[in-house]
């Protein structure tokens, strides 16, 4: 039976957000965003069959020419490859118009690294993810004209400069998302040298656990020691209240942070995410 593709914007949000909560087949990106706030975005769409929502994908963009599939659900009557296709097929047109080259997903699932593969998607990289308990936190010799301070909205613009200068564009947060995980931090810090922000990290808390969200080091000022300096400060802060265990995600491509993150103590789980990637 065929059905329409319409874009999420000219929808009921209501009937949209009733669909997503629904035990559908489904993947959420990793996203500061909930799916609600997608609604009104470029590259959102649903597929509908006599007035009735049957899936719902958006891909939209984060940076300059990169985008991600930020969540695709459908009912599980054995038709999401079709919807999949399609929704799909309409994003990539929205992406286009508006100068995305590339898009990006993560394939967590057997079910959707299949579909991705279907439509061209090829490995890019993984995200790793990495935990450390705390037991006893080791101090290095910090350079004195290192200064560590809370971030405040003020830095935004510093953060999100050297954000671009220290990503890749699949890698890059925009302002909104910079902002958007700026008020969801439990611990925002930036690093200065002679009045300069340097680098930053924001990171979040729940009961004794926390997790860095973000770390970004500008590039003139990399391997010597300001990453380093802020993720102890992370660590001290948070062990300060009584969180014991921690965790951040990069990607296995970036050998760098890797080898900070196992510096400081941090284990490298067995777990890794699939990053697949399709040109427009």
């Amino acid at each position: 039976m065929p059905f329409e593709i319409r874009a999420c914007s000219d929808l009921p949000s209501s009937n949209l957000v009733r669909f997503l909560n629904a035990t559908n087949l489904s993947f959420n990106n990793l996203d500061w965003f909930s799916p609600d706030e997608r609604f009104i975005e470029a590259g959102c769409f649903a597929a509908i069959e006599e007035q009735h929502i049957k899936a719902l994908m958006a891909a939209t963009p984060e940076s300059s020419g990169t985008a991600w599939l930020r969540f695709f659900h459908a009912e599980r009557d054995g038709e999401h490859a079709r919807y999949f296709d399609a929704l799909l097929s309409q994003a990539k047109t929205a992406l286009q118009e508006i100068g995305a080259q590339s898009l990006f997903s993560l394939a967590p699932y057997d079910w959707l690294q299949r579909l991705l593969e279907g439509e061209g998607f090829l490995p890019a990289d993984k995200i790793v993810t990495l935990h450390f308990n705390c037991s006893e936190i080791k101090s290095s010799t910090a350079d004195p004209g290192l200064i560590i301070r809370e971030m405040t909205n003020r830095d935004m613009a510093a953060v999100e400069a050297i954000d671009v200068a220290a990503f890749e564009p699949a890698w890059r947060l925009h302002r909104a998302s910079l902002l958007k995980t700026y008020h969801r931090s439990a611990w925002h810090s930036v690093a200065l040298q002679e009045g300069e922000v340097v680098g930053y990290q924001m990171s979040t808390s729940a009961f004794d656990s926390a997790h860095l969200a973000r770390l970004a080091v500008d590039p003139r000022w990399q391997g010597k020691g300001v990453g380093h300096r802020l993720v102890e400060d992370m660590l001290e802060t948070f062990s300060s209240i009584g969180v014991t265990t921690f965790s951040v995600n990069t990607q296995a491509s970036n050998i760098r942070s890797l080898s900070l993150y196992h510096s400081l103590g941090f284990e490298r789980e067995d777990r890794d995410i699939l990053v697949m990637s399709l040109k427009l």
